[in-house]
């Protein structure tokens, strides 16, 4: 246990924390914020207020009128660490909750003690003490903006409402995965000042799938549809394979260094712009979490020639996932051309033809559009350990070099089941600089 009022000789820099750090602290800040909301919401009404709550747990009133300020008002930052009870005191509000007459729900009880877990090890990492926690999080600048960089950011404040949405899917699909993974690298295609080369990794990380599980399926596309003709290779809008091993009958769109062994079995097929993949996962992976990454390649119109003038990025959250971890990489000479944007939309099916009516499925609050900068060296992530190293990987395989691209990363916590997450590029401003075809 943390000993939270006497430093403990942590060799953490007494300084603002670090980017990564604060990326962390985010993420644990908002997990305590929404537990513990869902903890005391879950009590009875007269127990919901300091006084109420000291009464129905028999802790101390000061802890619990902390505790309630802070479940009462809308997430603040990563500054909430700041204002929220110690561990200690957390803990036992914790446990008085769960022996209190009512008590509080067991799920919810588990869930909050999770929560205060995450708590003390942010304390251990970023600080030793809470004490030097603070200090170190009262020197960060804009602290609550979480930076350029922030994991989990989703400005919907309904984290509990999302996370409850992620347990119920999971238990009517038979599926769910710990991330939900892609990286997308836009460049000019080479040899026509009209088209672009899109290159993507996109699979799931920690997928698990119960027997009567609904089939998995990928659907990978083109932002605009070429037709019949599409289907002619190196046509813009047919979609390749990112390599071209067939070694033991694998299919090739399988990334193997990041897919659990056995590899599955891919039956691909492409109708109009769309890529579909039918996976038969090995029937001996049943009960234990998989990996499965893919990798294609594709050319599509560029952006600024095209009506209107947008290229977007999907990441359709098609089975239910903790974290959705979704990057997009340009080129600086594209980058520079453009303005991104990051809207969530309830999902239909003619999403790709329809950029105009946007509005009709836009949720109200959206995720916040990270800026990754330029190159790899914010690529790493907390939501999936090996992140930074498929980034690397993917620059690689593709013969790019990271430092000429600029990045950007929608980043979300318990992501909506059947959303669709667009990133988009509107490349209106500039038309003087725009290709011609």
């Amino acid at each position: 246990m943390v000993i939270e009022t006497a430093e403990t000789g942590h060799s953490a820099s007494a300084g603002p924390l670090g980017a990564e750090e604060l990326v962390l602290a985010d993420r644990v800040a908002r997990r305590l914020h929404a537990e513990l909301s869902d903890l005391i919401n879950a009590l009875p009404t007269e127990a919901r207020n300091a006084t109420g709550l000291a009464r129905h747990l028999g802790i101390d009133r000061t802890t619990c009128q902390r505790a309630v300020f802070v479940a009462s008002r809308p997430y603040p930052g990563p500054e909430l660490l700041t204002r929220v009870p110690g561990v200690r005191a957390l803990a036992q509000l914790g446990d008085a909750a769960a022996r209190a007459k009512p008590a509080a729900p067991a799920d919810a009880v588990a869930a909050f003690a999770a929560a205060v877990t995450q708590f003390e090890h942010l304390i251990a990492r970023c600080g030793g003490s809470l004490t030097r926690l603070i200090r170190r999080i009262n020197a960060t600048p804009s602290s609550t903006a979480v930076g350029s960089v922030s994991e989990g950011a989703t400005g919907d404040g309904g984290a509990g409402s999302r996370r409850r949405l992620f347990e119920a899917a999971a238990d009517l699909t038979g599926r769910s995965s710990q991330c939900w993974v892609a990286v997308y690298l836009y460049r000019p295609a080479p040899g026509s000042s009209g088209e672009l080369e899109l290159i993507r990794a996109n699979g799931l990380i920690g997928h698990l799938a119960r027997q009567d599980a609904v089939p998995l399926v990928f659907h990978n596309f083109s932002s605009k549809p070429h037709g019949e003709a599409a289907a002619a290779a190196d046509v813009p809008g047919h979609i390749h394979a990112l390599t071209s091993s067939h070694a033991d009958g694998t299919p090739d769109a399988v990334i193997r260094p990041f897919t659990s062994f056995p590899l599955p079995l891919v039956s691909s097929s492409q109708p109009n712009e769309f890529l579909v993949q039918a996976i038969d996962e090995n029937p001996s992976a049943e009960g234990r979490p998989v990996d499965l990454m893919f990798g294609t390649r594709t050319l599509i119109p560029h952006p600024a020639l095209q009506t209107p003038p947008v290229e977007e990025a999907w990441a359709l959250v098609n089975f239910p996932c903790r974290h959705l971890l979704f990057d997009v990489y340009l080129h600086r000479d594209l980058a520079r051309r453009c303005i991104p944007s990051l809207d969530a939309h309830l999902w239909r099916p003619d999403f790709a033809q329809n950029i105009a009516d946007r509005w009709q499925t836009r949720f109200a609050s959206s995720p916040t559009l990270q800026l990754l900068g330029s190159g790899t060296r914010n690529a790493a992530s907390p939501a999936w350990a090996r992140h930074a190293e498929l980034t690397a990987w993917l620059f690689d395989a593709a013969r790019l070099t990271s430092s000429e691209f600029v990045g950007y990363r929608c980043s979300v916590e318990f992501p909506i089941w059947r959303a669709g997450y667009c990133v988009s590029f509107d490349f209106s401003p500039g038309d003087a600089d725009a290709p011609h075809g």
